[in-house]
């Protein structure tokens, strides 16, 4: 979990970063949105070297979903061992209280709709930054972007069947973080049918003009427009993982019969300039790629 920055006037406002998040929204056109992303990406391509192009052949059919639908269904990031070891893990840890601090899973208010972990929980969980800054998934989204990505945010969090007030990221809705971005997800529970919490993403809808102010949208509105069969519903049994540009639209549905755990991983050409950095020093990660991590790991290697 990472705090939010001050994007307004007061303590801990820093201008530059407003205006930079708040230009990026400013440009809803999909194809006006391209030809600046690819411009912010060249720059940084004059700094840092690419990790692949479009035309590396083993990535043609995530590049081909991603461009095509938004969405691409990628091997599991972890084997079976590793993932019995992340979810004892996260079992085992503390979520973030409502009000600061930290508080065990069992010890959260009634109705709570999700419950997130610290970045430096999630940073602390093995294989877990080693799988997200795998060779396969870096090139992939080094390819998408244009440029070396940046590890821009990665979070853990469970949603909780039973809420009276569903939190904002379950309704259908786009993320505005950056000029150009791909969110990586891993189920960490199992996510087999409607009940279970699954993510729907709408198919094509990222090739669409966006709104200038943030909003949700009516499933019975989306189905009009882009048809059914374009409501992607992303089933599967705990490691399935897949990879999305959710400046497209999507949802997060809550689970009904039992709590649903997820794995986030956001890669992006920029910094997501709406959220306030503060990298975890861990040394047991001195072989991660220094700029990839520079927001998450205070202390990495090359």
């Amino acid at each position: 979990m990472i705090p939010y920055a001050q994007l307004r006037f007061g303590r801990g406002f820093v201008p530059g970063h407003a205006a930079a998040y708040f230009v990026q929204r400013c440009v809803t056109h999909p194809t006006v949105r391209r030809c600046v992303a690819s411009v912010v990406a060249a720059g940084v391509r004059s700094r840092h070297a690419t990790l692949a192009t479009r035309r590396e052949p083993d990535l043609q059919d995530a590049l081909g979903g991603l461009e095509r639908d938004g969405i691409a269904m990628l091997p599991n990031l972890f084997s079976t061992s590793e993932l019995a070891d992340v979810v004892g893990f996260f079992l085992s840890q503390p979520v973030a209280a409502p009000g600061g601090g930290c508080v065990a899973r069992d010890g959260l208010p009634a109705g709570a709709t999700m419950a997130a972990y610290h970045l430096a929980t999630v940073v602390a969980c093995p294989w877990l930054m080693a799988a997200i800054n795998r060779a396969n998934i870096l090139r992939l989204a080094s390819a998408f972007l244009g440029c070396k990505p940046t590890l821009c945010s990665v979070g853990v969090r469970w949603s909780f069947p039973g809420s009276k007030a569903p939190d904002a990221t379950q309704a259908f809705h786009r993320d505005p973080d950056d000029w150009r971005f791909l969110k990586l997800f891993v189920y960490l529970t199992d996510v087999t049918d409607g009940e279970s919490g699954p993510h729907i993403f709408v198919a094509g809808s990222h090739n669409t003009r966006r709104h200038l102010r943030a909003k949700t949208y009516a499933q019975e509105q989306l189905e009009a427009r882009f048809g059914k069969q374009n409501m992607r519903a992303i089933l599967g049994a705990r490691g399935t993982t897949f990879i999305a540009d959710t400046s497209g639209i999507h949802a997060g549905i809550p689970p009904q019969r039992a709590p649903r755990l997820l794995l986030q991983a956001q890669y992006s050409i920029l910094p997501n300039f709406a959220l306030h950095y503060r990298p975890v020093a861990d040394p047991s990660h001195h072989c991660l790629d220094s700029y990839v991590n520079r927001l998450i790991l205070a202390s990495t290697g090359s």
